[in-house]
C-alpha cells in the first residue's frame, strides 16, 4: 500500500492555469510574442485551449496595432524566392551600418516540396544532357533524337505568388490557381477551395485580399474575364458579387488599404479611355472611381501601392522611370504628389518604412533603403537566400488569428 502511494505521488501533474479571471489572462497573454505563445500550448490542455481561443487572437491582435512598441516587434518582411522567407523588421535599418548584412529564416508552408515539371525532365537526364524526340517536317514515322544541355542549376520548386497580407494572414499561391491562407507564425494553413467551374472561362485572373471589418471576415476577390467573385472565410465559400466594370487589362494583385482592394485600371469614357484607381470595398462589395495623378495615361503600365498608410502609384515594366506619386490625403485627387528618386526602376514595390524612417524598397528584385529627405540610398544584403534568383516581398504582422478556427468566432 505504500509502495502504492509513493507510486502515485511522483506521477507527473498537469500544468493548470493560475485561478485568475479570463480576462486578466488573456490580458496577460496578448503581451507575449506568438513564439512563446505557441511553445505555451504544450504545457496542458488547459493552455492549449486558452491560447486557441480566437478571443485570446483577437486581443493579441488589437495589442499589436494599437501599441507602436509590440507593432515594431512584431512586424516581419516575407520573401518569396522558389521558397518562402521570413526576415525581422527590427533588424532592417537599425544599426545604420552598410556592412551588416541581414538574416531570413526560411519558413515551412503548404506545398512547399511539391516539384515542378522540371523535376522530372531532371530526373530523365542522363550524363548531364536532356534527350527528347523531334520530327522534322512533320515525319513522325522517324524521330530524331535531339541532345540538350540541361542547366542543374535551374529551381526545382515552383515561385510562390505572395497575393495579400493581412492581420497575420498571408494569401499565397504555391502552385498555379491553388490558394492557401497562411499565417507564418503559428504554420497554419487553409487551402482556399476552387471557384465553381461556372464561375470562371480560361483567361486571366487577378486577386486581392483583406479583412472586412463591418463583417468581421477575411476575404479573397478574384476578377477575371469581366466577372468579380469573393471568397469569404467565415462561410468558406465563393460568390460572383458583380462584373468587372474596367477594361480588363489588370495583371498585379490589388493593394489593400482601409478596408478597400485598389487596382490600377483603363476606363472606357465615350470614345476616349482614362486610367482611374478602382477601388473596392470589402465591406459592401462594390467598385467606387479614384482620380489617379493626372500625368498618369494608358501609354505606359502602372501599378498602387502603399507607404506609410498612404495610397502610391508607380510605373511597373516599361522603361526606366525614377519617380512615383502619394496620395497624403486618401480619396482626395488634389493631395497627389510626385515624388523623385536618385535612382531609376522598371518595377518598384514600397514596403515600409524601417527603424530609421528609410523607406524599405523592392526594386527590381532587390531590397533597398531609401532615404526620403536626402535622396540617399543603400541596398540590402540578405542572407540565406540563393543570389541571383529573384524574388517578392510584403510584410505581415505575427499573430494568432487562425485560418482554420475564424469561422468559430
Amino acid at each position: 500500500m505504500n509502495k502504492e502511494r509513493r507510486i502515485e505521488q511522483q506521477s507527473p501533474v498537469e500544468a493548470e492555469i493560475p485561478l485568475l479571471p479570463q480576462e486578466i489572462m488573456v490580458e496577460i497573454l496578448s503581451r507575449l510574442p506568438v513564439k512563446s505563445l505557441c511553445q505555451f500550448r504544450c504545457v496542458s490542455k488547459q493552455w492549449l485551449s486558452l491560447i486557441s481561443d480566437p478571443l485570446l487572437a483577437k486581443s493579441h491582435l488589437k495589442k499589436t496595432v494599437s501599441n507602436d512598441s509590440f507593432y515594431s516587434q512584431r512586424k516581419r518582411v516575407i520573401i518569396s524566392s522558389h521558397n518562402l522567407y521570413s526576415l525581422e523588421y527590427e533588424s532592417i535599418g537599425r544599426s545604420g551600418r552598410f556592412d551588416e548584412n541581414l538574416v531570413a529564416l526560411e519558413l515551412d508552408y503548404p506545398l512547399k516540396d511539391k516539384p515542378n515539371g522540371l523535376a522530372e525532365l531532371l530526373d530523365s537526364a542522363r550524363d548531364g544532357f536532356l534527350y527528347c524526340e523531334r520530327s522534322e517536317e512533320g515525319n513522325d514515322e522517324f524521330p530524331v533524337m535531339v541532345k540538350l544541355n540541361l542547366p542543374f542549376c535551374v529551381n526545382q520548386r515552383n515561385w510562390v505568388d505572395i497575393l495579400g497580407s493581412c492581420n497575420g494572414l498571408v494569401c499565397i499561391a504555391p502552385d498555379e490557381d491553388t490558394l492557401f491562407l497562411f499565417n507564418p507564425s503559428t504554420r497554419e494553413s487553409k487551402r482556399i477551395p476552387d471557384p465553381p467551374s461556372g464561375f470562371f472561362p480560361n483567361g486571366w485572373s487577378v486577386y486581392g485580399f483583406g479583412y472586412d471589418f463591418v463583417n468581421d471576415d477575411y476575404k479573397v476577390v478574384k476578377v477575371g474575364c469581366g466577372t468579380v467573385c469573393v471568397y469569404s472565410l467565415r462561410t468558406d465559400s465563393w460568390r460572383i458579387v458583380c462584373s468587372f466594370p474596367y477594361v480588363d487589362n489588370v495583371s498585379e494583385s490589388g493593394v489593400l488599404l482601409n478596408g478597400t482592394i485598389h487596382w490600377m485600371v483603363s476606363f472606357e469614357d465615350g470614345v476616349d479611355c482614362r486610367c482611374v484607381v478602382a477601388a473596392f470595398s470589402l465591406e459592401e462589395e462594390v467598385f467606387s472611381d479614384m482620380p489617379a495623378p493626372d500625368i498618369v495615361d494608358t501609354s505606359f503600365e502602372f501599378v498602387v501601392g502603399v507607404l506609410n498608410g498612404c495610397l502610391c502609384v508607380l510605373h511597373s515594366r516599361n522603361q526606366m522611370h525614377n519617380d512615383f506619386w502619394v496620395m497624403t490625403e486618401y480619396g482626395v485627387g488634389e493631395s497627389w504628389t510626385k515624388l523623385t528618386l536618385s535612382l531609376s526602376y522598371i518595377c518598384m514595390k514600397p514596403l515600409c518604412l524601417a527603424q530609421n524612417r528609410e523607406a524599405l524598397l523592392d526594386v527590381d528584385g532587390k531590397l533597398l533603403l531609401y532615404n526620403l529627405e536626402d535622396d540617399s540610398y543603400r541596398y540590402l544584403v540578405v542572407d540565406g537566400i540563393p543570389a541571383g534568383d529573384g524574388f517578392e516581398a510584403d510584410t505581415y504582422l505575427e499573430t494568432l488569428v487562425s485560418p482554420n478556427g475564424f469561422f468559430r468566432t
